[in-house]
């Protein structure tokens, strides 16, 4: 066990054991997701699980982590429950020291998975944190060690406001911004080589949650056929969640505003919706909708997004350029949609 595991307190290592155990078990497994509510952090998920049982079936599951002498499992079972409410995830699962049947009983009388003590102390017994992934502590350190990370777009705060939108939405909105934030980080591996490897692993993260994202919101896709896969998914990714239809109400309703009550209203708007569908035109859509609605490319996602987050968190650091075919071609087609030369950003 390696010397910045061995510090690990018994709450984080409890939640690395259980995040092994359910990547062991085929789950995709992000640590430490906030929950924020209406800008108010209101709590973090210690492990958010995501699995795909089939075309046209997803799970997304909340694990509530306590390692505690009195667990509270009966108050956590309710919190974890109403956390699942709130999050639309399909299942919760409580993970406590607390040995009584009672517990499970009643976890069960609710819907909630209850992992109990007796559980818990055979996973410690047999298991230790995978020694070939960083934890989510040691991640952040690598972060931290750029001293100007902060000021330099604020690489930490940038991966915590992408986590946190797993508890949002799997949704293209959630996508555009992941989106957003890995074509930052893949500037920085070309701009920042000292810092290339970190710039990496946080791009790799990202690329995992869009493949997530996008495997999710395949789901409801899968029956139609790729032509119009691809322009349904060209215009989620243009538009967002709402699509074009939704947007352009929505942009009608605040040019009508403008419209109405700014002096020279009209101008002002016919410029707006000028400059807004001329921008809209240059997003380079196409080639997003065309890659992710290809047959081969959908079924090897939620595969493909396991791979992206063991290059983010191995502990010794392997790049894409050693990853598997299907890996690399959806990095390569991020990097065309970015406009990010691809001989620039992998140099041989």
């Amino acid at each position: 066990m390696s010397k910045s595991q061995r510090v690990l307190s018994k709450g984080p290592k409890m939640e690395e054991l259980l995040r092994s155990y359910f990547l062991k078990a085929g789950y995709y497994v992000v640590r430490s997701v906030p929950f924020v509510y209406e800008g108010f952090d209101v709590t973090d998920i210690d492990l958010w699980l995501y699995s795909r049982t089939s075309s046209v079936s997803r799970e997304i599951a909340l694990v509530d982590a306590k390692n505690k002498k009195t667990p509270q499992a009966i108050e956590r079972i309710f919190w974890i429950r109403g956390l699942r409410i709130a999050t639309k995830a399909t299942n919760a699962i409580v993970a406590t020291t607390d040995r009584r049947q009672e517990v499970k009983n009643f976890g069960r009388d609710l819907g909630v998975l209850v992992l109990d003590g007796t559980f818990l102390g055979k996973l410690a017994n047999s298991d230790e944190p995978n020694e070939t992934r960083l934890s989510d502590e040691e991640f952040f350190s690598k972060i931290n060690e750029y001293s100007l990370s902060k000021l330099d777009g604020d690489w930490r705060g940038r991966i915590v406001l992408s986590k946190s939108l797993l508890a949002k939405s799997l949704s293209f909105d959630s996508c555009n911004e992941w989106l957003g934030q890995g074509k930052f980080f893949a500037e920085q591996s070309i701009t920042k080589g000292t810092q290339r490897e970190t710039a990496l692993r946080c791009l790799y993260l990202l690329c995992s949650f869009v493949a997530i994202a996008v495997d999710y919101c395949m789901k409801e896709l899968s029956f139609h056929e790729q032509s119009e896969r691809s322009l349904l998914m060209k215009d989620g990714f243009t538009y967002g969640s709402r699509g074009s239809s939704g947007f352009k109400k929505v942009l009608n309703v605040a040019m009508g505003l403008v419209e109405e009550h700014a002096n020279d209203g009209l101008t002002i708007s016919r410029q707006v919706r000028s400059s807004v569908e001329k921008q809209l035109t240059h997003l380079n859509t196409a080639v997003l909708g065309d890659f992710f609605s290809k047959n081969e490319v959908a079924r090897t996602l939620f595969t493909v997004a396991r791979e992206f987050e063991q290059l983010a968190m191995k502990r010794d650091f392997n790049s894409h350029e050693s990853a598997s075919v299907e890996l690399r071609s959806t990095l390569f087609c991020l990097l065309d949609y970015w406009g990010i030369d691809r001989v620039l950003f992998s140099p041989s």
